[in-house]
């Protein structure tokens, strides 16, 4: 299934979060569609600094870190890519920007959206991976007619054909497959 836009092409508020954190109060505050992208229901949780840090995912922790340290104190911009595992133990795929103001009384607040773009990151995975598995198929396909063109040429054994295939593409700084379709081109004007 693949998520629709909205009429205006923008990506559909549900997954659009809106969130604001005071570091003088320590209250944080979420849209209702922060609640859906972290897998809650609205206000089913109270929204915290620590309930954020529990759902990073393992592998961006460094990375998140990183950046709540840089902004610690200071003012400014941010933008981030990470993951989270949602209450569900989904992995989902944010975009997180936001803004860090200090007032007068040196007090930080922080505001910014999280736009899950779980679906379009998976439709995009998706067609790679197709597109990648169509040109390996096409690739197997003309490197085994070359190794077969290559052993009946030469008389030796698929290994033997194969190293010959890959010894000539490393010394000509050529992809295997344009190695085995000029076998092929070569065989079939040789053969005319």
């Amino acid at each position: 299934m693949h998520e629709r836009l909205d009429a205006d092409g923008t990506v559909p508020a549900s997954r659009v979060g809106r969130y604001a954190w005071d570091s003088g109060t320590g209250e944080v505050w979420w849209s209702d569609a922060m609640f859906a992208i972290y897998g809650f229901a609205p206000r089913e949780v109270v929204p915290s600094r620590e309930l954020v840090a529990a759902h990073r995912h393992p592998d961006d922790v460094a990375q998140l870190d990183a950046l709540v340290g840089a902004l610690h104190g200071g003012t400014g911009d941010y933008s981030c890519w990470h993951r989270i595992v949602d209450a569900r133990g989904r992995t989902r795929h944010v975009v997180s920007v936001g803004s860090v103001t200090t007032g007068d009384d040196g007090v930080s607040r922080v505001e910014g959206y999280v736009t899950d773009v779980s679906e379009p990151q998976r439709t995009h995975v998706e067609s790679h991976v197709h597109e990648s598995l169509a040109r390996f198929r096409e690739s197997a396909a003309v490197i085994e007619q070359a190794k077969g063109a290559l052993m009946a040429l030469r008389g030796i054994d698929a290994d033997a054909a194969f190293e010959v295939l890959r010894e000539t593409s490393t010394a000509e700084h050529v992809k295997l497959r344009d190695v085995a379709r000029a076998v092929l081109g070569q065989r079939v004007d040789a053969g005319r």
